[in-house]
């Protein structure tokens, strides 16, 4: 009976080894070229933990087995950073130059999700009350005029559901454009902060579109229903494919146009995407991740219906230093707000 255990223990081991090999292609692969990869990234930390688990079993077993498995778990290790920071606790008072947040406001609550009638009104003052010298809102609603709620901050710039604002003056800024029908926002804004003047990128990069339906289907996955899983999984699947490819389109597009900024760059924003992902790799290619520069403990930003990922970045040119990464749990919205302070090397 044993013996029977450990040969279906193997043949799961192998499956699942397999499938972290896979989403460790995640970053280097373009979705538009093949997909799988990006499905397995975006399912890596339940991979991660499904080999865990069944390293401990082999482990046990006092089997060969888990040499291999402990190999292909450690190939994996600077992937773990960028999901759990290992970095001491920042210094509050450490000398900085510049502080930034980025926040999925979640359109001001307009429609009611939190269930809390004062809900706009505390993510506003949240906001004006954070002493950030530039924050960049996603989701903010289009009609709606920045410099009334946010009086603090004399410059601004919005671009569809993306706004800028600023205590530092904008000295320049334009919009980037995709192709037809992505839903992708992205505005630039060059600030000057004291001698220095920097670009900042604010983006919303392509969602998962998934509503109502999809989040009927996942609840009953996860609860063991299985009557519609076939036609779900299929809807679901298909809907993340092509999310994925255009945010790979868009991740190049706005990588172009940061190698042509004359000045150090920030990009930071909602990317709907892990670390584990072409978009972001693009992205963070020859820049600074703030999380993983000083993050401490769990880094996951997006608090909604569906699993919750790190997927609000902040990344900056080398001349640049993130002296502190704040993530903080205030629930206004369906994504925590990011927060980084940062100094001219």
């Amino acid at each position: 009976m044993i013996r029977l255990v450990d040969i279906i223990m193997r043949i799961i081991t192998i499956v699942a080894m397999i499938g972290l090999l896979g989403s460790y292609t995640a970053p280097y692969v373009d979705p538009n070229v093949f997909y799988p990869s990006s499905l397995l990234g975006l399912a890596y930390h339940y991979l991660l933990v499904a080999n865990i688990i069944l390293l401990i079993y082999w482990i046990a077993r006092w089997k060969k087995m888990a040499f291999l498995s402990l190999i292909i778990i450690a190939s994996g290790y600077p992937l773990i950073t960028t999901y759990y920071g290992l970095n001491p606790e920042s210094t509050p008072d450490t000398p900085h130059d510049l502080t930034l947040m980025t926040y999925n406001i979640r359109m001001l609550d307009a429609y009611g999700w939190s269930r809390e009638k004062d809900a706009p009104k505390r993510i506003v003052d949240y906001i004006n009350d954070s002493d950030n010298d530039i924050v960049c809102m996603q989701e903010f609603p289009r009609r709606e005029a920045s410099s009334k709620k946010f009086p603090s901050y004399p410059y601004y710039h919005k671009n569809k559901d993306v706004t800028l604002i600023s205590r530092y003056p904008i000295v320049n800024k334009g919009d980037i454009t995709f192709e037809k029908g992505n839903s992708a926002t992205c505005l630039y804004c060059d600030i000057a902060v004291g001698k220095d003047t920097i670009r900042v990128y604010a983006v919303h990069l392509e969602s998962y579109r998934l509503g109502k339906n999809e989040e009927q289907i996942y609840k009953e996955l996860t609860s063991g229903n299985t009557q519609h899983a076939t036609e779900g999984v299929k809807n679901i699947s298909s809907r993340l494919v092509r999310a994925n490819r255009n945010r790979a389109k868009q991740a190049i597009t706005i990588k172009q146009h940061m190698q042509q900024s004359p000045y150090p760059v920030i990009i930071c924003g909602d990317f709907n995407d892990t670390p584990i992902s072409f978009a972001y790799h693009t992205l963070s290619s020859d820049m600074k991740d703030s999380f993983i520069e000083k993050g401490r403990g769990l880094g996951n930003t997006y608090v909604g219906e569906f699993p919750s990922f790190r997927i609000d970045h902040i990344l900056h040119a080398p001349t640049l230093r993130t002296v502190s990464y704040i993530r903080d749990t205030v629930k206004y919205s369906d994504h925590y707000p990011v927060q980084s302070k940062l100094k001219f090397r």
